[in-house]
């Protein structure tokens, strides 16, 4: 190989490579971060609609445990209404035993002064027995 028959570029051909050299660079550049900016926008993208996706499904999800949560609240509502006339009803009833409490206390002693007062009739007759069926003491002595 002769070293003469190797061409090294001029020194003019030189400075118009350089000058569309900086063009080219900056156009590559510039089509590189353009080509980078969609990769990453493309997977955004992507992440977005799942994330979308997910927000709607969730959002029907909590609509109908929301629609649940109110039918059960009515029914529990109903249910206490029903649970409130019956405490009432209770309390009406329990107002009635206290009368009816008060009534056997008055009728216990009733029953106590009854018992008390056969008791002494039961002791008064007994007396009454045991004198006749003694001989009579002043008709022995006379």
């Amino acid at each position: 190989m002769n070293l003469n028959s190797i061409s090294f570029p001029s020194a003019s051909s030189s400075a118009v490579h350089q000058s569309a050299d900086p063009a080219r660079r900056t156009a590559e550049a510039k089509a590189a971060f353009v080509g980078s900016l969609k990769s990453t926008g493309a997977s955004s993208i992507t992440e977005f609609y799942s994330r979308a996706d997910d927000i709607h499904t969730n959002s029907k999800a909590l609509a109908k445990q929301e629609e649940t949560v109110q039918k059960e609240t009515k029914k529990l509502a109903k249910e206490n209404d029903s649970l409130e006339k019956f405490l009432d009803k209770t309390a009406m009833e329990f107002s009635g035993l206290k009368d009816l409490e008060a009534l056997m206390a008055e009728l216990e002693a009733d029953f106590g002064l009854i018992e008390e007062t056969l008791r002494l009739v039961e002791a008064d007759d007994q007396e009454e027995v045991d004198s006749e069926t003694r001989p009579d003491q002043s008709d022995s002595t006379g």
